[in-house]
């Protein structure tokens, strides 16, 4: 896999993570897994090789407000966890929900409110206007996300209902999974609303995909995912967090790349402990 760093500009708006590949780390380098494919949170610009986006922002403001710099390394969303328990990332800064059941495994310092949208063909042509109305159809979702089980609870309501059950096909990488979506092949993906909300805007210049309005599913905070053993990182990193809310730079990110509405008052730890998914 190829390894990224991040380095911190001037101010915290407009910083960006220049990618190269680099020698082993320096020891007081923070290792991020991370998927990189998910604009606007974190994805390659044009080129291939740099990373952009909030997430990518964020990591550079807070390297430069740490004094440490934080360094991607790129791999699907089902090796994440993995890679945190074989010790080979010290956190996940990725799109990676806090929820009840990773928090028995890592603990998370939230920094962004997320929630899943459906997203569909350009025009609609499934006819898909909640998760209600998929019965029999099929579906698409990431390994290892938490949009698993809301396919699966919306497809035994369907069975309950004497309705057909819904297909989920499961891919390592979000782009596959919306590929299906473009394709024909599934009715809908179910995601993480803000690269939902930007793909429909952007993807064919708006003319592949929609997003159905006024459905909005598992509203769950969005953490840093961070060993249990290494309190003093997590609680580093929940300070520096909040320090760049307060002074302002935090809420600047979110706004340059369009997902301000996912803003939180404070960086909170393990905030999803008493979700119910």
């Amino acid at each position: 896999m190829r390894l990224f760093r991040n380095f911190a500009g001037a101010t915290a708006v407009g910083l960006f993570l220049a990618a190269a590949a680099f020698p082993a780390p320096a020891a007081d380098e923070i290792k991020a897994g991370s998927i990189t494919n998910s604009p606007p949170m974190i994805s390659y610009a044009s080129d291939g090789t740099t990373l952009q986006g909030a997430i990518v922002d964020l990591a550079a403001a807070m390297s430069q407000e740490m004094g440490r710099t934080i360094r991607f390394e790129a791999m699907p969303f089902s090796g994440l966890l993995p890679a945190m328990e074989a010790k080979r990332i010290d956190i996940v800064f990725s799109l990676m929900n806090d929820t009840p059941e990773r928090e028995k495994l890592i603990d998370f310092v939230d920094f962004f409110n997320l929630s899943t949208m459906l997203l569909i063909r350009k025009g609609n042509p499934e006819r898909v206007e909640a998760l209600e109305t998929i019965c029999g159809k099929t579906v698409s979702t990431v390994q290892g996300s938490t949009q698993i089980a809301l396919v699966n609870e919306a497809s035994a309501k369907c069975v309950a209902a004497g309705k057909s059950a819904i297909e989920n096909l499961q891919y390592a990488q979000p782009s596959d999974a919306r590929l299906q979506v473009q394709s024909g092949r599934v009715a809908a993906f179910l995601g993480n609303s803000p690269v939902m909300v930007y793909l429909a805007k952007t993807a064919g210049e708006g003319k592949i995909f929609d997003v159905v309005q006024g459905r909005v599913y598992q509203p769950v905070p969005l953490g840093i995912g961070v060993a249990k053993s290494n309190t003093q990182l997590r609680d580093a990193l929940q300070k520096t967090l909040n320090a760049l809310i307060a002074n302002g730079s935090y809420r600047k990110i979110l706004e340059k790349h369009g997902v301000e509405s996912g803003a939180v008052s404070a960086a909170t730890i393990n905030g999803g402990a008493n979700l119910k998914l």
